[in-house]
């Protein structure tokens, strides 16, 4: 194993930003902590406030859960599929769009752990149907890091892109491969999910097994995931939500008023966004995370450590993750996701063990703008000030 990067993140702006069930994890994942960090007023708050944006966003189905240090508390809103009147249950399984990346981006870590990945060898070694570059070598701690200069999407995505299935990693490259790179590699921090497919890619190739696969087997079954996987919308799936839009899928123009998203097939995207999972396994998955147990030390490290551009610039994005609360008091890590139809959060908190997750089914009027909100009323400082732990 090799885990070169530097600790310590460089100040950065956090410019964006009942109910009690417990969920069981593995023996070996069992906080330490003889009570919790929040308390019942602290959480209730915490789920109001996505109640509050289930509302005034005529969502149609939400699910919200938080692990307050001790147990996790859950929220289900709304329906799955609203035509047939089927309730959102702690079983309905969401799509999570991006936060896909913060499983592709573990995945990578524990191969790099167990010698079987390199993370500074040049893609190709791994990949060689990716083609080399004359900018520089093009790495897999890059592609991590965001700073690889592969490019993000553009004006590809119509009808046809989301009625294409993809039947491998390798296959989906095609998409982008030939295409110039944003930036040289290293240069600079470019956020790309075709970059986490590239990614997945070279995971398939390093462990000799489907991405998918690889996935599956060194995080989503070690941590009792049962809930989480990868979406095929040519397969049928128990508890599957609908998705709905008040928002046009191509246009981007609000709608007069709430329409059923139509099937998108996004097989283009198997290492960046998707993948489905609920709000509980989410939480799950935080835990896990960052109490003793299921990840090495050095693993839990290097998930909070910064990645950094040539020119010695910190990255705002990390193995999956978005680094900006890092600064914050107290700290955090989040993840997200988006697109039509679809919303997601995870936010992990390691000083407190909190975790906080939230899953809709729905772009509302305001699409994406409103997990500004959510984020800014989970990451409040006077949420976790000792007056709101009276």
């Amino acid at each position: 194993m090799h885990f070169s990067r530097l600790s310590g993140l460089p100040s950065l702006a956090l410019t964006t930003l009942t109910i009690g069930l417990a969920l069981a994890l593995p023996a070996h994942a069992q906080p330490q902590q003889a009570q919790a960090s929040l308390n019942g007023q602290q959480v209730a708050q915490m789920l109001s406030q996505a109640e509050s944006i289930f509302a005034g966003q005529q969502l149609v189905g939400l699910q919200a859960a938080v692990y307050d240090g001790q147990r996790v508390h859950e929220l289900n809103l709304g329906y799955a599929d609203i035509e047939h009147r089927v309730p959102v249950s702690s079983e309905t399984r969401f799509e999570i769009a991006s936060i896909t990346k913060a499983f592709t981006g573990l995945a990578q870590l524990l191969l790099a752990q167990s010698g079987e990945l390199d993370l500074d060898r040049p893609v190709q070694d791994y990949v060689p149907e990716f083609p080399a570059t004359h900018d520089g070598t093009l790495t897999t701690r890059q592609l991590a890091g965001a700073t690889g200069g592969i490019r993000h999407y553009q004006a590809e995505r119509d009808a046809a892109f989301y009625a294409t299935h993809y039947d491998s990693v390798i296959e989906a490259l095609d998409l982008f491969k030939e295409d110039p790179l944003v930036a040289a590699p290293g240069a600079t921090s470019h956020y790309s999910s075709y970059g986490f497919n590239l990614m997945a890619a070279v995971i398939e190739r390093a462990a000799e097994r489907p991405f998918t696969d690889v996935v599956r087997t060194r995080v989503l079954n070690p941590m009792g995931l049962a809930n989480t996987g990868f979406t095929d919308v040519r397969t049928p799936m128990p508890n599957r939500s609908r998705h709905y839009t008040f928002i046009d899928l191509y246009s981007r123009e609000a709608l007069p008023s709430i329409q059923v998203m139509p099937t998108l097939n996004h097989s283009y995207n198997m290492g960046g966004g998707n993948m489905y999972s609920t709000a509980s396994d989410l939480v799950s998955f935080g835990r896990q995370l960052i109490v003793p147990g299921f990840l090495s030390d050095d693993v839990r490290a290097e998930l909070e450590a910064p990645h950094f551009t040539s020119g010695g610039q910190p990255s705002m994005f990390s193995d999956g993750w978005v680094m900006i609360g890092l600064q914050a008091q107290p700290r955090f890590l989040m993840a997200g996701g988006s697109y039509p139809g679809t919303l997601s959060l995870l936010l992990v908190f390691p000083e407190l063990q909190v975790v906080a997750a939230m899953l809709t089914n729905t772009w509302g009027p305001d699409g994406p703008d409103v997990m500004d909100r959510l984020i800014m009323g989970w990451t409040d400082p006077a949420l976790f000030s000792p007056q709101g732990q009276d």
